[in-house]
């Protein structure tokens, strides 16, 4: 019987977590927020209230309950800080008329970009953040979240121009 095989070096993907540490040098959390509120403004555009067909208003439905457990994970790492932003009374996203899809995407995406100063200004040592499985460094955590929110956004979008 042979021993398994150590998987080749060159056949192993890189770890993302590695990919976005090696990016650090290079991007300030500054410049990744300016992004995240650049691409908020983009969202917003693309909440307008009318052209929605059926497969776009579920694709919001879901980038919705997605952005809402972004905000989960940042007021777990928050701890107490997290009281600092009031909880929105929301209710189940299956039951929300159309217009209200689209007053609850602005609103989550508010309390996401609230959520987020307060991740932005803690203090070193009093946050605790995960992402893709592990617990990371404030500025990583940022980084995670810039291509997430995008492509929210961007499935949104898509789904929008497709109907």
């Amino acid at each position: 019987m042979t021993p398994p095989m150590a998987p080749d070096d060159a056949s192993t993907p890189p770890n993302p977590l590695d990919e976005l540490r090696a990016q650090l040098p290079r991007t300030s959390p500054a410049e990744v927020l300016a992004t995240i509120g650049a691409l908020s403004g983009q969202y917003r555009a693309t909440l307008a209230p009318d052209g929605w067909s059926a497969a776009a208003e579920g694709t919001l439905r879901s980038a919705i309950g997605m952005e809402r457990k972004i905000g989960m994970e940042m007021r777990i790492g928050l701890g107490e800080r997290a009281s600092e932003v009031p909880l929105r009374r929301t209710a189940p996203l299956a039951s929300l008329t159309l217009a209200q899809l689209v007053e609850e995407a602005r609103a989550t995406r508010e309390t996401t970009l609230t959520l987020l100063s307060l991740v932005q200004t803690a203090e070193p040592g009093t946050l605790r953040v995960w992402t893709l499985g592990e617990e990371v460094e404030p500025e990583v955590y940022l980084l995670a979240l810039r291509p997430r929110l995008e492509r929210l956004g961007n499935a949104v979008l898509a789904a929008r121009l497709a109907g």
